[in-house]
Formats: C-alpha cells, structure tokens, sequence
C-alpha cells in the first residue's frame, strides 16, 4: 500500500478494503458493467498468457502502445477498466507498480488471478477514481473507450492522470462501412441483445455458438469472398479459427467465440469511431504529441505528456 502514497487523494479515505479490493463504503455498484463481471467470472482464465502459454496480451500491449518492458520497471502504471486481468498480469510481469480501475464485479477475478504487492486494485467508475492527477508514468486504457456513455470525456478524463512527460495508450472499436464479420452481424442485433438479462444472452449464445461454428468456418474458408460473406449474415460469431494467436483445439476456439461473441452484444454501450474522428479529436487533447493508427480492437491513439 505504501507505494502508492503518492497516487492516493483525501477521497480514497471513504474506501475499505474488502476481499483485496479497495470498494466505496456501501459496497459499489456495478454500473452500466454488469455483463462484464458476468463475461470475466465466467471466462477468468481465457485471455491470460500464463493460462494459454500464447503471448497474446503482452504483444498487443507492447505492439500497439509503442512502450519498452524494460521501461516498465519501477514505473507506476494507472490501468483503466482491466476486466479479468489479462494486461494487469503482463505489467506485474515487467516489474510494474499498478493500480488498477474497474467498476464491475471482474475486479475480484483480477485480484484473484493477480497477486502482487505492487497491485492497487479499485472497484469504481473512472469519473470518481480516488487518484491525484498527473501523477502516473504510464496510463493504460485497452478494450474500454467505446464501452463508456461518452468516449471522448473518457478520453479527457484518463490523460488528467500521466504525468508531465508520462505516456498513455488507448485502443477503441474503428467505425467501418464494408461488410465485416466483426461488425454489421452485431449492430444488427445489438439493440436487442442489450436489452436482454446477461445471463439469458451467454445462455443464448452458448446455445447456438457450437452448433453454427462449423458452418461459420467453412464460410470463412471460402478463398477472397468469405470475409464478406460472413460480414452480410447477420449471425454473430466471433472465429478465431487460424488465428495463431489462439489455441486451436475445438474447445479453445468455442470458448474464445463465446465469450467475445457475448462481449460483442452484450456491452451497455459501443461507440467506434473512425480514425480520421480520433486524430481530429486527439489535435485538442492536452498533450504535447499524439499518434494514431490502426492495432488492438480497431483503432489506437498514443499521446506523450501533458500540458
């Protein structure tokens, strides 16, 4: 706890420490994140890379934000919305001290899969994060942004925390307009499913994933065209057959495909942007310099400093 002395504000007074996870008196609410605690009790271990043995993680995190491990040592990292833990794993590997940020019930799983001295964890919104600004090396935010009611003040709100010269690394869903399996098969039955109980739609999902996966595959095989073939039918199915990434047994495949087939349909919300909106938006950020381009879930932005 001492380490992070410098990160904690007079507000962090009003959390207790309950089963490793710091929670505002009265026990928290889960939020609009309520099929995220669902999505990561049920799939703890799929994405970690001690569990798969695949550096799936640690290339993404690496590949997209442009950081060095070794920079990571001794560096404090603030990680925001850090789900079942998959990049909490990766920045405790390099020798990083963390706090970490998430308002649903998966930041038990992380503090379960994740034990560490060096580990903050906080249950909690990031517009009400207990933390002094400017205050961090690193601020980590992956596979969130578009799952906040208003990306670009969580834009805003995560860089408050870097400091001066500090680094953040942000990803978020890219706004497309082809055919696409990752995309039209879900913002077709997306204002449906969100209206669904999480727990009726993964017991849904798990219905009809191993049934249609083979047929789905034998899609995604057809040479050029099955792409957008399988962009136009509106059946959700997240594939990683091929992937080398993703184990390839049957079992890993279904797994994967269902839990991130449910993570698509399931979020409160989902806002893509495309990249020309996110440089737009990223030339009024406070930053002394920025970069966008295309990795992790879409698109990315990292920025340099503060100002």
């Amino acid at each position: 706890m001492h380490y992070f002395k410098n990160q904690l504000s007079e507000k962090f007074e009003s959390f207790r420490l309950i089963n490793g996870v710091y929670i505002h008196e009265g026990g928290g609410s889960d939020y609009y994140t309520t099929n995220f605690g669902l999505q990561w009790n049920t799939f703890p271990l799929t994405q970690l890379d001690s569990r798969t043995g695949i550096n799936k993680t640690e290339n993404r995190l690496f590949g997209c934000s442009g950081w060095s491990p070794d920079s990571l040592a001794g560096k404090y990292v603030l990680e925001i919305g850090s789900g079942a833990g998959r990049f909490t794993e990766v920045l405790l590997k390099y020798g990083a001290y963390v706090v970490t940020i998430e308002p649903s019930s998966a930041i038990f799983v992380n503090q379960s899969s994740n034990k560490s001295d060096k580990l903050l964890l906080i249950k909690e919104r990031l517009e009400h994060v207990p933390l002094k600004r400017n205050s961090f090396d690193f601020v980590l935010c992956y596979g969130v942004i578009q799952h906040t009611p208003k990306p670009l003040n969580s834009y805003k709100e995560c860089i408050k925390y870097v400091k001066p010269n500090g680094m953040c690394s942000f990803d978020q869903y890219e706004k497309i307009y082809y055919p696409s399996p990752w995309y039209f098969p879900k913002y077709f039955w997306r204002p449906i499913t969100t209206r669904l109980k999480p727990e009726t739609l993964l017991r849904l999902i798990e219905m009809y994933i191993p049934h249609y996966f083979a047929f789905d595959t034998f899609i995604k095989n057809i040479p050029l065209a099955g792409f957008y073939i399988r962009g136009l039918i509106p059946i959700p199915c997240w594939n990683y057959t091929g992937s080398s990434d993703v184990d390839q047994t049957r079992k890993s495949l279904i797994e994967w495909a269902i839990m991130d087939t449910f993570d698509a349909l399931g979020a409160q919300y989902d806002k893509p942007w495309t990249l020309t909106r996110l440089r737009k938006e990223a030339n009024k950020f406070p930053v002394k310099s920025f970069h966008v381009g295309y990795g992790g879930n879409g698109i990315i932005l990292n920025t340099f400093g503060y100002k």
